[in-house]
């Protein structure tokens, strides 16, 4: 879930429509100087799908520890590894490498969190679910031919002479900034305004991509991505007073209630 706070109310975004959003996203990026997707439809097929667990949360929302909807950024452990695990069982029927792409994203969101984790128990549970992820990695590289005998961090290669592992790397950068451009719209605040090490085409010079906020919902992307200059898209949310919850079912019967709406998000050059 994503809260957006604006004009007195919480806009809910669920992650499962954000990551739809990153999707329709993903099927406009290329031009003359960023190289389509390799395989291109695995991988956008990736990015649309990346947080497809999450509706195990979403569809029955939580608080926080101030009593205000969960946000995505604000997700305690348990939950993160429920939704990450149940997102990978989910796509196990889709192509092996749109299940390496989503197994990457979430092992490398893993990785984030292992960095802040002090607590002996939810490491353990955080180092049991990258054991599953790096086993069912080894699989699905077998299944495509990949390597499986070269030096991995968070499951890429450390190394970048190997064209199938680069590749491998620009297509995980794509779910990853897609992603990025989506929270960008969606959330309160901008959480990212660059990525880096973004590699526009096969042997180019690494670039980085600059996001700016020109509108409430709308962002400027630059160095520009996308085969058409600008790119309008539409989002499902509920909206629920910007209050504290003291009752949990309360607030789910609240936003439950809420009607779906819809508004209008851009990306422009």
């Amino acid at each position: 879930m994503i809260r957006r706070a604006i004009a007195g109310q919480f806009l809910l975004f669920t992650q499962h429509d954000h990551a739809q959003l990153s999707g329709q996203l993903a099927a406009h990026y290329g031009n003359r100087n960023f190289a389509k997707p390799d395989p291109l439809e695995p991988t956008i097929r990736a990015v649309a799908l990346h947080d497809c667990g999450w509706p195990l949360h979403d569809e029955s929302p939580t608080l926080n520890k101030d009593g205000l909807p969960l946000d995505v950024f604000e997700t305690p452990l348990d939950i993160a590894i429920n939704v990450w695990q149940t997102g990978v069982d989910r796509i196990a029927d889709q192509d092996a490498y749109t299940q390496l792409l989503i197994s990457l994203h979430v092992l490398g969101l893993s990785g984030f969190a292992a960095a802040r984790q002090h607590d002996r128990r939810e490491q353990f549970e955080l180092n049991k679910f990258q054991h599953r992820q790096i086993e069912k990695q080894v699989d699905l590289r077998r299944q495509l031919g990949l390597a499986t005998d070269v030096p991995l961090k968070l499951g890429l290669s450390v190394k970048n002479d190997i064209e199938t592992e680069e590749k491998l790397r620009r297509n995980h950068n794509i779910v990853q900034t897609m992603d990025r451009i989506s929270l960008g719209l969606c959330c309160t605040e901008l959480v990212f305004e660059k990525i880096e090490s973004i590699v526009p085409r096969p042997g180019a010079t690494p670039t980085i991509l600059n996001f700016t906020r020109s509108e409430d919902f709308a962002l400027r992307i630059h160095p520009w991505p996308f085969d058409q200059d600008r790119i309008e898209l539409e989002m499902d949310y509920r909206a629920v007073p910007a209050a504290k919850y003291d009752d949990l079912e309360e607030f789910r019967k609240i936003y439950t209630n809420a009607q779906p709406s819809r508004l209008q998000m851009i990306v422009h050059s």
